[in-house]
Protein backbone atom coordinates (compact mmCIF):
# COMPACT_ATOMS: atom_id res chain seq x y z
CA UNK A 1 0.00 0.00 0.00
CA UNK A 2 1.39 3.47 -0.62
CA UNK A 3 1.58 3.94 3.32
CA UNK A 4 3.08 0.83 4.07
CA UNK A 5 1.20 -2.64 3.77
CA UNK A 6 0.56 -6.25 5.60
CA UNK A 7 -0.94 -5.16 8.77
CA UNK A 8 0.19 -1.41 8.27
CA UNK A 9 -1.43 0.06 5.66
CA UNK A 10 -1.79 3.44 6.56
CA UNK A 11 -4.82 6.25 6.53
CA UNK A 12 -6.19 9.46 8.00
CA UNK A 13 -9.41 10.62 9.34
CA UNK A 14 -10.47 12.94 12.21
CA UNK A 15 -13.78 12.07 13.56
CA UNK A 16 -14.82 16.02 14.08
CA UNK A 17 -13.69 16.81 10.82
CA UNK A 18 -15.80 14.00 8.91
CA UNK A 19 -18.67 14.78 10.54
CA UNK A 20 -19.07 18.65 10.94
CA UNK A 21 -16.60 19.83 8.05
CA UNK A 22 -14.29 21.65 10.60
CA UNK A 23 -10.97 22.39 9.49
CA UNK A 24 -9.04 22.39 12.75
CA UNK A 25 -6.69 20.04 13.75
CA UNK A 26 -6.49 18.16 16.67
CA UNK A 27 -3.79 16.95 18.09
CA UNK A 28 -2.74 15.59 21.47
CA UNK A 29 -5.78 14.32 23.46
CA UNK A 30 -7.26 11.85 21.24
CA UNK A 31 -9.80 11.09 23.25
CA UNK A 32 -11.57 14.47 23.29
CA UNK A 33 -13.00 13.05 20.06
CA UNK A 34 -14.87 9.99 20.76
CA UNK A 35 -18.67 10.65 20.85
CA UNK A 36 -19.51 13.90 18.83
CA UNK A 37 -22.34 15.66 18.86
CA UNK A 38 -24.16 14.48 15.33
CA UNK A 39 -25.58 18.14 13.74
CA UNK A 40 -28.71 19.56 13.64
CA UNK A 41 -30.53 18.40 10.47
CA UNK A 42 -29.41 19.83 7.38
CA UNK A 43 -31.38 23.23 5.35
CA UNK A 44 -31.99 20.78 3.12
CA UNK A 45 -34.72 18.80 5.06
CA UNK A 46 -36.85 21.78 5.49
CA UNK A 47 -37.90 21.23 1.83
CA UNK A 48 -39.64 18.21 2.43
CA UNK A 49 -43.37 18.54 2.52
CA UNK A 50 -43.57 17.61 6.82
CA UNK A 51 -46.44 15.09 6.09
CA UNK A 52 -43.90 13.13 3.83
CA UNK A 53 -41.51 13.60 6.39
CA UNK A 54 -43.44 11.87 8.94
CA UNK A 55 -44.00 9.17 6.09
CA UNK A 56 -40.06 8.50 5.38
CA UNK A 57 -39.47 8.69 8.94
CA UNK A 58 -41.91 6.15 9.99
CA UNK A 59 -41.70 3.54 7.19
CA UNK A 60 -38.19 3.45 7.50
CA UNK A 61 -38.18 3.06 11.49
CA UNK A 62 -40.36 0.15 10.52
CA UNK A 63 -37.77 -1.44 8.08
CA UNK A 64 -34.79 -1.04 9.50
CA UNK A 65 -33.77 1.64 7.26
CA UNK A 66 -32.21 5.21 7.10
CA UNK A 67 -34.90 7.69 6.32
CA UNK A 68 -32.55 10.27 4.63
CA UNK A 69 -31.97 7.18 1.81
CA UNK A 70 -35.62 7.29 1.57
CA UNK A 71 -36.65 10.81 1.57
CA UNK A 72 -33.59 10.83 -1.06
CA UNK A 73 -35.62 8.12 -3.23
CA UNK A 74 -38.99 10.53 -3.21
CA UNK A 75 -36.77 13.55 -3.95
CA UNK A 76 -35.37 11.61 -6.89
CA UNK A 77 -38.63 10.20 -8.05
CA UNK A 78 -41.38 12.95 -7.48
CA UNK A 79 -39.51 15.42 -5.72
CA UNK A 80 -41.68 14.57 -2.58
CA UNK A 81 -44.98 13.91 -4.77
CA UNK A 82 -45.11 17.27 -6.18
CA UNK A 83 -44.10 16.59 -9.43
CA UNK A 84 -46.95 14.08 -9.75
CA UNK A 85 -49.44 14.97 -12.02
CA UNK A 86 -52.80 13.42 -11.08
CA UNK A 87 -51.03 9.93 -10.93
CA UNK A 88 -50.48 9.52 -14.67
CA UNK A 89 -47.61 7.26 -15.84
CA UNK A 90 -44.68 8.45 -17.11
CA UNK A 91 -42.99 7.32 -20.41
CA UNK A 92 -42.21 3.57 -18.87
CA UNK A 93 -45.79 3.05 -16.97
CA UNK A 94 -44.36 4.36 -13.48
CA UNK A 95 -47.19 6.15 -11.69
CA UNK A 96 -47.25 8.15 -7.80
CA UNK A 97 -45.23 9.71 -5.79
CA UNK A 98 -42.37 6.73 -5.62
CA UNK A 99 -42.98 5.97 -9.29
CA UNK A 100 -43.55 2.20 -8.69
CA UNK A 101 -44.27 -0.07 -12.27
CA UNK A 102 -48.41 -1.51 -11.22
CA UNK A 103 -46.85 -4.94 -11.15
CA UNK A 104 -44.03 -4.05 -8.93
CA UNK A 105 -46.09 -2.07 -6.77
CA UNK A 106 -48.30 -4.67 -6.22
CA UNK A 107 -45.85 -7.18 -4.78
CA UNK A 108 -44.02 -4.05 -2.82
CA UNK A 109 -47.60 -3.97 -1.38
CA UNK A 110 -47.89 -7.58 -0.13
CA UNK A 111 -44.03 -7.16 1.64
CA UNK A 112 -45.00 -3.79 3.44
CA UNK A 113 -48.61 -5.71 4.20
CA UNK A 114 -50.48 -2.85 3.38
CA UNK A 115 -54.52 -3.25 2.87
CA UNK A 116 -56.24 -2.01 -0.58
CA UNK A 117 -53.32 -0.21 -1.14
CA UNK A 118 -53.21 2.78 -3.82
CA UNK A 119 -50.54 3.46 -5.98
CA UNK A 120 -51.11 7.88 -5.50
CA UNK A 121 -51.43 7.66 -2.09
CA UNK A 122 -47.91 8.74 -0.37
CA UNK A 123 -49.21 6.74 2.70
CA UNK A 124 -48.79 3.75 0.44
CA UNK A 125 -46.47 4.17 -1.71
CA UNK A 126 -43.40 5.25 0.78
CA UNK A 127 -44.14 1.75 2.86
CA UNK A 128 -44.20 -0.30 -0.07
CA UNK A 129 -40.64 1.44 -1.24
CA UNK A 130 -39.34 0.62 2.07
CA UNK A 131 -40.28 -2.73 1.75
CA UNK A 132 -38.93 -3.12 -1.44
CA UNK A 133 -35.34 -1.63 -0.96
CA UNK A 134 -35.39 -3.85 2.51
CA UNK A 135 -36.52 -7.16 0.22
CA UNK A 136 -33.33 -5.93 -2.45
CA UNK A 137 -30.61 -5.32 0.11
CA UNK A 138 -31.34 -2.11 2.43
CA UNK A 139 -29.65 -1.09 4.49
CA UNK A 140 -26.53 -3.35 3.81
CA UNK A 141 -25.87 -2.54 0.05
CA UNK A 142 -27.45 0.68 -0.43
CA UNK A 143 -26.35 0.28 -4.06
CA UNK A 144 -27.54 -2.85 -4.68
CA UNK A 145 -31.38 -2.31 -3.31
CA UNK A 146 -31.29 1.28 -5.56
CA UNK A 147 -30.06 -0.48 -8.52
CA UNK A 148 -33.01 -2.85 -8.27
CA UNK A 149 -35.57 0.10 -7.42
CA UNK A 150 -34.44 1.84 -10.62
CA UNK A 151 -31.63 -0.46 -12.69
CA UNK A 152 -29.21 2.78 -14.30
CA UNK A 153 -25.83 3.38 -13.62
CA UNK A 154 -26.37 6.63 -12.29
CA UNK A 155 -29.22 6.06 -9.94
CA UNK A 156 -27.39 4.64 -7.17
CA UNK A 157 -25.27 7.65 -6.88
CA UNK A 158 -27.99 10.43 -7.76
CA UNK A 159 -30.18 8.87 -4.77
CA UNK A 160 -27.00 9.02 -2.06
CA UNK A 161 -26.17 12.65 -2.91
CA UNK A 162 -29.40 13.68 -1.67
CA UNK A 163 -29.32 11.61 1.26
CA UNK A 164 -26.08 13.08 1.99
CA UNK A 165 -27.66 16.94 1.90
CA UNK A 166 -30.33 15.03 4.01
CA UNK A 167 -27.98 14.12 6.64
CA UNK A 168 -26.89 10.56 5.91
CA UNK A 169 -23.02 11.90 4.95
CA UNK A 170 -23.13 12.86 8.86
CA UNK A 171 -23.36 9.44 9.84
CA UNK A 172 -20.26 7.13 11.66
CA UNK A 173 -20.30 3.54 11.47
CA UNK A 174 -18.45 0.63 12.12
CA UNK A 175 -16.86 -1.12 9.03
CA UNK A 176 -18.60 -4.42 9.69
CA UNK A 177 -19.69 -6.59 13.19
CA UNK A 178 -16.78 -8.78 14.77
CA UNK A 179 -13.99 -8.92 17.39
CA UNK A 180 -10.99 -7.65 17.76
CA UNK A 181 -8.12 -9.68 17.22
CA UNK A 182 -5.46 -7.07 17.46
CA UNK A 183 -5.70 -3.80 18.76
CA UNK A 184 -3.35 -0.10 18.07
CA UNK A 185 -0.32 0.41 19.14
CA UNK A 186 3.01 -1.32 20.02
CA UNK A 187 2.96 -5.26 19.66
CA UNK A 188 5.71 -8.26 19.98
CA UNK A 189 4.29 -9.14 16.53
CA UNK A 190 7.65 -9.21 14.61
CA UNK A 191 5.76 -8.15 11.02
CA UNK A 192 4.13 -4.65 12.43
CA UNK A 193 7.20 -2.26 11.23
CA UNK A 194 8.73 -0.03 13.77
CA UNK A 195 7.15 3.30 14.30
CA UNK A 196 8.11 6.28 16.68
CA UNK A 197 4.27 7.63 17.79
CA UNK A 198 3.98 10.14 20.64
CA UNK A 199 7.73 11.22 21.69
CA UNK A 200 8.62 6.95 22.12
CA UNK A 201 9.54 5.14 19.43
CA UNK A 202 8.66 1.33 19.22
CA UNK A 203 10.09 -1.61 17.46
CA UNK A 204 6.55 -2.60 16.39
CA UNK A 205 3.79 -0.70 16.04
CA UNK A 206 -0.09 -2.17 14.54
CA UNK A 207 -0.88 1.17 12.95
CA UNK A 208 -4.70 -0.06 13.35
CA UNK A 209 -6.98 -2.12 14.38
CA UNK A 210 -7.34 -5.82 12.83
CA UNK A 211 -11.76 -7.45 13.43
CA UNK A 212 -11.93 -10.58 12.38
CA UNK A 213 -14.85 -11.99 10.20
CA UNK A 214 -14.95 -14.88 7.98
CA UNK A 215 -14.11 -14.36 3.94
CA UNK A 216 -16.71 -12.68 2.14
CA UNK A 217 -18.25 -10.11 4.99
CA UNK A 218 -19.30 -7.16 3.82
CA UNK A 219 -17.22 -4.04 4.62
CA UNK A 220 -18.45 -0.64 5.03
CA UNK A 221 -17.62 2.28 4.57
CA UNK A 222 -17.31 4.32 7.82
CA UNK A 223 -18.73 7.15 6.56
CA UNK A 224 -19.16 9.98 3.74
CA UNK A 225 -15.72 10.67 1.50
CA UNK A 226 -14.49 9.53 -1.81
CA UNK A 227 -12.81 6.62 -3.00
CA UNK A 228 -8.72 7.32 -3.58
CA UNK A 229 -7.64 4.01 -3.77
CA UNK A 230 -9.32 0.92 -4.61
CA UNK A 231 -7.22 -2.25 -5.67
CA UNK A 232 -4.24 -4.23 -5.13
CA UNK A 233 -1.16 -2.85 -3.52
CA UNK A 234 2.97 -3.88 -4.19
CA UNK A 235 2.39 -5.90 -1.23
CA UNK A 236 -0.42 -7.93 -2.97
CA UNK A 237 -3.12 -6.58 -0.24
CA UNK A 238 -6.35 -5.32 -1.81
CA UNK A 239 -6.81 -1.82 -0.21
CA UNK A 240 -9.88 0.60 -0.37
CA UNK A 241 -8.63 4.11 0.97
CA UNK A 242 -11.24 6.83 1.01
CA UNK A 243 -10.65 10.59 1.58
CA UNK A 244 -13.32 12.19 4.16
CA UNK A 245 -11.63 15.96 3.82
CA UNK A 246 -8.67 17.28 2.71
CA UNK A 247 -5.75 15.10 4.53
CA UNK A 248 -8.12 12.93 6.50
CA UNK A 249 -8.84 9.40 5.07
CA UNK A 250 -9.77 5.66 6.22
CA UNK A 251 -8.14 2.42 4.83
CA UNK A 252 -8.98 -0.60 4.47
CA UNK A 253 -6.73 -3.75 3.94
CA UNK A 254 -6.84 -7.17 3.00
CA UNK A 255 -9.97 -7.10 1.07
CA UNK A 256 -11.24 -9.59 -1.87
CA UNK A 257 -10.19 -8.56 -5.30
CA UNK A 258 -13.78 -8.03 -6.27
CA UNK A 259 -14.62 -4.75 -5.19
CA UNK A 260 -17.69 -2.48 -5.02
CA UNK A 261 -15.86 0.50 -5.68
CA UNK A 262 -13.44 2.42 -7.78
CA UNK A 263 -11.11 5.23 -7.44
CA UNK A 264 -13.22 8.38 -7.69
CA UNK A 265 -16.15 7.01 -6.63
CA UNK A 266 -18.52 9.08 -4.03
CA UNK A 267 -19.45 6.72 -1.03
CA UNK A 268 -22.22 7.16 2.24
CA UNK A 269 -21.64 5.86 5.66
CA UNK A 270 -22.22 2.15 5.59
CA UNK A 271 -21.80 1.67 2.08
CA UNK A 272 -20.42 -1.54 1.09
CA UNK A 273 -17.15 -1.16 -0.66
CA UNK A 274 -15.86 -4.57 -0.64
CA UNK A 275 -15.41 -7.81 1.50
CA UNK A 276 -13.32 -9.75 3.75
CA UNK A 277 -10.38 -11.25 2.24
CA UNK A 278 -7.11 -13.14 2.52
CA UNK A 279 -5.21 -10.78 0.17
CA UNK A 280 -1.44 -9.37 0.90
CA UNK A 281 0.57 -10.41 4.33
CA UNK A 282 -2.37 -11.54 7.18
CA UNK A 283 -2.66 -14.84 9.65
CA UNK A 284 -6.19 -15.05 8.70
CA UNK A 285 -9.56 -13.84 7.93
CA UNK A 286 -9.80 -10.03 9.08
CA UNK A 287 -10.08 -6.69 8.25
CA UNK A 288 -6.84 -4.16 8.52
CA UNK A 289 -8.79 -0.75 9.36
CA UNK A 290 -6.90 2.28 10.25
CA UNK A 291 -7.71 5.94 11.00
CA UNK A 292 -4.92 8.83 10.69
CA UNK A 293 -5.03 12.66 10.93
CA UNK A 294 -2.37 14.57 9.28
CA UNK A 295 0.23 11.33 8.68
CA UNK A 296 -0.63 10.28 12.65
CA UNK A 297 -1.92 6.88 12.71
CA UNK A 298 -5.46 7.40 15.77
CA UNK A 299 -6.57 4.32 17.63
CA UNK A 300 -9.94 3.70 15.67
CA UNK A 301 -11.96 3.22 18.86
CA UNK A 302 -11.10 6.75 20.37
CA UNK A 303 -13.28 7.81 16.85
CA UNK A 304 -15.48 5.35 16.66
CA UNK A 305 -19.18 5.00 18.19
CA UNK A 306 -19.57 2.22 20.43
CA UNK A 307 -18.61 -1.40 19.24
CA UNK A 308 -22.55 -2.68 18.04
Amino acid sequence: MRRGCGCGCAVLLLILLIVSGSSAVLIGNWAALAAPDVPDAPPAVADIPADYLVLYQQAAARFGLDWPVLAAVGRVETNHGRNASGCAPNGAGARGPMQFLPATFVHAAKLASLTDPDICDAADAIPAAAAYLKSNGAPDDWQRALYRYNPADWYPPLVLGWAQRYGYGALLVWPLDGRITQGFGPTNFALEPARCYEGTCHAHFHDGIDIGAPVGTPVRAIAAGQVTIAGRLAGGAVVVEIEHRPGVFSVYGHLEPELEVRVGDSVVAGQVIGSVGLTGLTTGPHLHFEIVASGVPVDPLLVLPPQP
